[in-house]
């Protein structure tokens, strides 16, 4: 009892740092653009402690996997090149005795993970979406960018060359309509017209052209030159509470209706069979490389945190490369999406148990 608690202190210690380390590397560029809101655009710190919130779990569901992978090469390289591992064989103790409580603690990690993953996260994308699409009505400027063209306003989509604060300078805007030819509205300036009761936004123009229907035949336009002209924008689904689910937004439960729903309707529901397994099977990867992290970094008894840092960096890119390649061989029709997302798991988790056979043969 006193040796396996040792065993999971010495993991603990590397786990948690390495979680926390993960953690802040992939929540930098967001923190700059939560920021970016805050300090430039206007947006109310309480929503940016919303998105900040809701972004955790997402984040977490990829670096407690990497935590777990590289706490293990961790703590047992530098067990094992500290000779503690030789020392324990030496007074008879094996190799699964030693292994346990790591194994125990990814199965652990891996049954927090299946929750998180399939009903946290996607929960947590939909209410940022929404916490998103909220900001837009009341600061429509929070988030458009100079140079590039913004397509939240649909049909509309806008291209302005400078932004200032709610103030627009040299705006085009494109709306779009599969049945009729591009219309096209070029102003000098403009401003959003927030109206947050409404649930709406208004955009104004000053000093432009807009291409207008002719009456006689509406596949053609007409140059009007104005002074002011207002549109009536829309974001996103406007209401926030009314928005529609994306499949990353759908728990577990709400993923299986729709696929019933779908199959019911002779419609391809192969996408959603892929999220679905995508979100378990990463749930079960910690458990996957605590199994191969274990002989592996007492195979190679490296103790340097440098070496330990790459071979995790090298296993988890290997891991989600079978990811990608599965999830398009699926989307192809060319494999299941169980085999398909499973893939990655399967391979580490043979390739762990080889590893850890061949250990156990020394």
């Amino acid at each position: 009892m006193i040796l396996r608690r040792h065993l999971l202190t010495e993991w603990v210690q590397p786990t948690l740092m390495t979680l926390v380390l993960f953690t802040f590397v992939l929540l930098v560029g967001n923190l700059v653009k939560l920021a970016d809101l805050f300090v430039n655009r206007g947006v109310s710190p309480l929503a940016i402690l919303q998105l900040f919130v809701l972004l955790l779990p997402s984040l977490m569901s990829y670096t407690v996997p990497m935590a777990v992978l590289t706490g293990t090469l961790l703590a047992f390289g530098k067990l094992s090149s500290d000779r503690e591992i030789i020392a324990m064989r030496a007074c008879g103790v094996s190799y699964p005795f030693i292994a346990f409580p790591v194994l125990a603690a990814g199965l652990l990690a891996s049954a927090v993970l299946v929750p998180m993953n399939t009903t946290l996260v996607p929960w947590s994308h939909f209410e940022a979406r929404r916490v998103g699409i909220d900001i837009a009505i009341r600061n429509p400027t929070a988030f458009l960018e100079s140079g590039t063209f913004i397509k939240e306003f649909h049909p509309y989509i806008l291209f302005v060359y400078h932004v200032d604060g709610n103030q627009m300078q040299k705006i085009r805007i494109y709306e779009t309509d599969n049945r009729k030819p591009t219309r096209t509205i070029v102003a000098e300036s403009g401003e959003f017209i927030p109206l947050p009761e409404q649930r709406r936004v208004l955009l104004k123009l000053r000093n432009g052209t807009a291409d207008e229907p002719d009456p006689k035949d509406a596949s053609k336009f007409y140059k009007l030159k104005f002074e002011t002209y207002t549109l009536n924008m829309g974001v996103g689904d406007k209401d926030p509470r009314s928005i529609s689910m994306k499949p990353k937004d759908m728990g577990l439960n709400q993923l299986k209706q729709t696929i019933r729903e779908l199959e019911q309707k002779k419609i391809n529901a192969s996408p959603l069979y892929v999220e679905m397994h995508r979100r378990i099977a990463m749930a079960f990867s910690p458990l996957v490389f605590a199994l191969m992290a274990f002989p592996l970094a007492i195979t190679t008894q490296r103790a340097q945190k440098t070496v330990g840092f790459g071979m995790s960096v090298v296993i988890f890119l290997g891991y989600y490369l079978f990811l990608a390649i599965g999830q398009a061989l699926s989307e192809k029709g060319l494999s299941s999406a169980i085999f398909a997302m499973w893939l990655g798991n399967g391979v580490f988790f043979a390739l762990g148990l080889l590893l850890f056979w061949k250990l156990c043969r020394r």
